[in-house]
């Protein structure tokens, strides 16, 4: 059954049919050629690095049925013409989610997105709860994911949203027009393009602003000291450490106390008022544990009670790349590679060191960290300080040279012997190290540097 109106999308694209000639049915949408399916209209994007309009012959013959074009094309399909088929997309996308009648939660920050999300989607219910794939979190993978809302089959949806450069938050704002935000923090990250954390702050508070009118913003207090937070104090619903300050005023403060162990249950206490709860995290990250409480905040405003989400979060482990301890005979790594900035970095480390027994040797293996702009070199210094190397422990340090020297100056600084330090532009340089090492192995790096290539095979099925 056709999912998409043929006039609709003309009307929410701006776009024409050529020639009137409408497509029978419009299944979904598909950007990839190869990947199109029957009854898909084949987007063919114009901004990278092939146009899509070089692949219209290949979706047709792939089964897509028609196609979403800048400019008339030499194929016997229906064809919706736009100006641009980026910007197209979005406002398909915000079509689709103007018709969507539940609960929208937009989430953003600079890092722990896709786990807030993934947690969040457990504890609303996993069956009726829509969510962004993986990490599709940008201009095609939010319009992307709106196109999979259908109000007949879901109660929830939960959106990602990511962004490296200014004005990008403001059109994904624009698509999800979120019910809820949450923030889950501001760090160093993509400051390549966006200069400051103030500005990081400024770009991301674009999803609460293009929010619906007085929607609700949950964050944690180190986010409502950006100014472009505070002035949504009226909104915000911010998570503090018990005895932690926090002005201005917000609309509600909800206290929180982690207790953090090892690889075992940590343990999450929220209060509000005078009434406290507590929820279990299969995690020693604090991040994670941050996350939770974020989610927890977000669902209990959704109307999910402590009941169900205590029921739901004994199933829940971290994803496979984000955060997961995994053993096989006598080497246990904690896998956390999906991608890398500094907060996040330090936050691993420390739930790594937390969660492995003292007497067993470690390896640490850091991929640099990408898009940090001209403090990179300082930032990664500071991460190379955190490194505490005992007589059996070892660090491998991989990406560009610059990067990597920054890694290894701040472990000599931090006092960690020169022959226990190596440096390498990529994996394949020291996969001997890691399969040949006993004990835990600590992989963290932005996904560029592929260090879950260095797991055994059987690990690399579990993240596929």
């Amino acid at each position: 059954m056709a999912r998409f109106d043929p006039q609709e999308l003309a009307v929410w694209s701006n776009g024409e049919w050529q020639r009137a000639n409408l497509p029978c049915s419009v299944a979904g949408f598909c950007f990839d050629a190869r990947q199109v399916k029957s009854d898909e209209c084949f987007v063919a994007l114009s901004g990278g690095a092939r146009d899509g309009h070089e692949f219209v012959a290949q979706a047709a013959a792939g089964g897509a049925t028609s196609l979403l074009v800048e400019r008339v094309q030499d194929v016997a399909l229906p064809q919706l013409v736009v100006e641009d088929s980026l910007v197209a997309m979005g406002a398909i996308g915000a079509g689709v989610r103007n018709g969507f009648a539940h609960p929208i939660v937009g989430i953003t920050g600079s890092c722990g997105k896709t786990s807030t999300k993934e947690m969040l989607r457990v504890l609303l219910g996993e069956t009726c709860t829509h969510a962004t794939a993986g990490n599709w979190n940008n201009r095609i993978g939010v319009p992307m994911t709106l196109f999979g809302l259908n109000a007949d089959q879901q109660e929830f949806a939960v959106i990602e949203a990511g962004i490296n450069q200014p004005g990008e938050m403001a059109a994904l704002g624009e698509m999800i027009e979120a019910d809820l935000t949450i923030i889950t923090n501001i760090a160093s990250a993509h400051l390549e393009l966006l200069g400051s954390l103030e500005r990081v702050a400024a770009e991301k508070a674009e999803l609460v602003l293009r929010s619906r009118a007085d929607a609700p913003v949950v964050l944690p207090s180190s986010v409502f000291q950006y100014e472009a937070f505070a002035a949504c104090a009226e909104r915000a619903l911010v998570l503090a450490g018990e005895g932690e300050s926090v002005s201005p005023e917000p609309k509600r403060l909800i206290r929180y106390r982690l207790e953090v162990s090892g690889a075992e249950q940590s343990r999450l206490h929220l209060r509000e008022d005078s009434t406290e709860a507590c929820f279990e995290i299969a995690s020693p990250s604090e991040g994670i544990c941050m996350n939770a409480a974020l989610a927890i905040v977000a669902a209990r405003e959704l109307g999910i009670s402590d009941v169900e989400m205590r029921e739901r979060l004994a199933g829940w482990e971290p994803s496979s790349t984000r955060g997961r301890i995994v053993t096989q005979d006598d080497q246990t790594f904690y896998i956390d590679c999906y991608n890398a900035n500094p907060a996040s970095m330090r936050d691993a480390i420390a739930a790594f060191c937390r969660a492995m027994p003292t007497e067993q040797a470690r390896c640490y293996v850091l991929g640099a960290m990408n898009e940090l702009g001209v403090d990179a070199v300082a930032l990664h210094r500071e991460i190379g300080q955190q490194l505490d190397l005992r007589a059996q422990d070892s660090a491998c340090f991989v990406g560009p040279e610059g990067l990597t020297q920054a890694y290894y100056d701040g472990a000599l600084e931090a006092g960690c012997p020169p022959d226990q330090l190596t440096c390498c532009h990529d994996v394949v340089k020291i996969k001997s190290i890691v399969a040949e090492f006993s004990g835990a192995l600590f992989l963290k790096g932005s996904r560029s540097y592929a260090l879950e290539t260095l797991l055994p095979e059987e690990f690399l099925i579990l993240n596929s």
